[in-house]
């Protein structure tokens, strides 16, 4: 199995190398059970490795925070009609935050669903903050929609915003959005072949002692068919 680590927009970014003090959690959960990725400091890729068994193997990373500054106002809005935050403004204005020059610290809880032989298996909940996971196979079903549900610390989490990138049409115009339903599940058309990938954003707030007054976490799934 081979699995980069890619940050950017679009479906498109730059690889990233395999940094133990850049995450939290990096592991891979096969019909075996769960194992850690043991890389080298620098390796790119940063997964290569033999898988053990046949299945459905789940590949976790879960990052350390890092931080941004909203320098406008501008910037803050746009964040928040392209996740879909619906909410956030009026949270934001009752704690009485600036409309901007304030700080977010953000994690990414990211999953990739890799078929290895008969591909045959379930996705599972991992742990992760804010996770979603695939209710169906599918790599093993003929069902042309995928159920999916948004987790948030274990919790179904509803009318939060998903986004949907597909590597057949890459241009921004063409992403999609669904909305999670109040048992935080939605359904996503898949593709016929290429990258899909899957994204959900939830805030939470912070008291400031740090510096940062949000903390973000950015939930993805990537499927590869």
């Amino acid at each position: 199995m081979v699995a980069r680590i890619k940050v950017g927009q679009h479906l498109k970014g730059n690889q990233q190398p395999y940094i133990a003090s850049w995450f939290e959690e990096f592991q891979i959960f096969d019909p075996q059970g769960v194992r850690p990725v043991a890389g080298m400091m620098g390796d790119t890729p940063a997964l290569s490795v033999p898988a053990r068994t046949e299945g459905l193997h789940v590949l976790q990373y879960r990052s350390t925070p890092d931080r941004l500054k909203y320098l406008s106002r501008e910037q803050f809005q746009k964040f928040i009609g392209y996740e879909g935050l619906t909410d956030l403004p009026q949270r934001h204005q009752a704690r009485g935050l600036p409309e901007f020059g304030f700080e977010e610290d953000y994690v990414r809880c990211a999953k990739a669903l890799v078929p290895v032989g008969s591909g045959v298996g379930e996705d599972r909940l991992v742990g992760m903050p804010l996770e979603l996971l695939a209710e169906r196979n599918p790599f093993t079903s003929s069902e042309k929609q995928l159920p999916i549900r948004l987790f948030w610390q274990g919790k179904p989490l509803a009318d939060t915003q998903v986004r949907i990138f597909r590597e057949e049409t890459p241009e921004p115009e063409n992403e999609e959005v669904v909305r999670t339903s109040s048992e935080g599940r939605a359904q996503i058309q898949l593709p016929a072949k290429g990258v899909l990938l899957l994204n959900a954003v939830h805030l939470v707030e912070l008291d400031g002692s740090n510096g940062a007054v949000w903390k973000s976490y950015w939930a993805s799934m990537t499927l590869r068919f």
